[in-house]
C-alpha cells in the first residue's frame, strides 16, 4: 500500500471570519464595550487568523530605496518573492515569515514555483531549517546596511496573541481610523523586559505603535509599529524603524489579508531606507494523501485549482 501526496491550492475557503457581520453594529452597543473586552476579542481573532493565514502563500512586490548618508544618489531595487507565514511549533505565540526571492529588478532569478509551500507540505522534517536558509539567502538582495526582521506584514499582530498581550499596555486613542467610523484606534507600548524584539548584542527594543480594530469582532484593519535602537558604543548609531500594514478582505478566500506594508529605517547621521511592499496572488493550500496500490511514482504535484 503506497501513498501519494498532492499539494492543492484552493481559490475558495469554507473559513469565515467570525463577527464580520457585526462591523456595522450600533454605536450605542460599542459605547458599552471596555478596552479590555475589545483587546480580548482582538486576541481571540489573532489566534484564529494567523493559523488561517499560515495556509496561504502570496506574492510580495517589495520596492526598496536606500538614501545614503554620504550624499550620493539613492539606490533602488524591486524584489518579487514568494511569502509564507509559519508558526514556530515550540512557541504558540510566534510565527516566522519566510521570503523566497525569484525576481530582482525585472530579472528572473529562478522559475516561479511554490518552493516554500512544497517544503512544508512535502512532509520534510528539515523543512523549517531549509526555509530559513532560503529566506536568509534572499535577504542578501535587501538594500541598506541594517539587518531587520520586523518587516513581516503580520509582525505586530503577535503582540495581541494571548501568549504576548500581557507584555503590553493598551489605550484607546479615539474612534474612527482606516476610513471606518466605528473602528477603534488603540495604541500599545511594550512594558515587559526582555522585549520581544532584540537589537545589537541582544539589547531590548521595546515596541510601541497602534492598531485599528473592529471593536465587535476584534478584526485588525491596520497596524503600525515603531522601534528605536539606541546608540551602542562608537560604531553603532541610533536607529529608528517603523512599519505600517493595511489589511483588506480577500473575497475568494474570505480572509483579511495584508495588502500593503510601508516600512522605513533611519540611522542617526547615516543612511535611510524607505520601502513599500504590496501583496497579491493569494493561494490557500492543503495536503491530500491518497492510497494507491499501484507502483509508486514519487511525484508531488502542485498547481492552482
Amino acid at each position: 500500500m503506497k501513498e501519494n501526496l498532492t499539494i492543492r491550492f484552493r481559490s475558495t475557503s469554507t473559513l469565515v471570519v467570525i463577527g464580520l457581520v457585526l462591523i456595522g453594529g450600533a454605536t450605542a452597543a460599542q459605547n458599552t464595550l471596555t478596552l479590555d473586552a475589545v483587546i480580548a476579542r482582538a486576541s481571540a481573532y489573532v489566534v484564529t487568523y494567523v493559523e488561517d493565514l499560515s495556509n496561504v502563500v502570496m506574492e510580495e512586490e517589495y520596492q526598496q530605496t536606500y538614501f545614503r548618508g554620504d550624499g550620493l544618489l539613492p539606490s533602488h531595487s524591486e524584489l518579487v518573492s514568494e511569502f509564507l507565514l509559519m508558526r514556530v511549533e515550540e512557541d504558540a505565540g510566534q510565527w516566522v515569515g519566510f521570503r523566497d526571492v525569484f525576481e530582482l529588478n525585472g530579472r528572473m532569478l529562478r522559475d516561479r514555483q511554490d518552493r516554500l509551500a512544497s517544503l512544508f507540505l512535502g512532509l520534510n522534517t528539515n523543512a523549517f531549517a531549509q526555509a530559513r536558509r532560503i529566506s536568509e539567502e534572499s535577504a542578501r538582495y535587501n538594500l541598506g546596511s541594517t539587518d531587520r526582521t520586523f518587516n513581516v506584514p503580520t509582525y505586530a499582530l503577535f503582540f495581541l496573541h494571548p501568549a504576548n498581550r500581557t507584555r503590553f499596555r493598551f489605550e484607546q486613542a479615539g474612534q474612527g481610523c482606516a476610513g471606518i467610523d466605528t473602528a477603534w484606534d488603540v495604541t500599545f507600548e511594550e512594558i515587559t523586559y526582555p522585549t520581544m524584539a532584540r537589537g545589537y548584542q541582544g539589547i531590548s527594543l521595546p515596541a510601541r505603535g497602534r492598531f485599528c480594530l473592529d471593536p465587535q469582532s476584534g478584526l485588525v484593519y491596520e497596524s503600525q509599529l515603531q522601534l528605536n535602537h539606541p546608540r551602542v558604543g562608537s560604531g553603532r548609531p541610533a536607529t529608528d524603524a517603523s512599519a505600517r500594514v493595511t489589511f483588506e478582505l480577500e473575497p475568494r478566500l474570505q480572509l483579511w489579508v495584508p495588502v500593503e506594508m510601508r516600512d522605513s529605517v533611519s540611522e542617526q547621521g547615516g543612511g535611510r531606507m524607505v520601502n513599500t511592499a504590496r501583496y497579491r496572488n493569494y493561494r490557500q493550500f492543503d495536503v491530500i494523501v491518497t492510497e494507491n496500490t499501484g507502483p509508486a511514482t514519487g511525484d508531488t504535484g502542485a498547481g492552482p485549482q
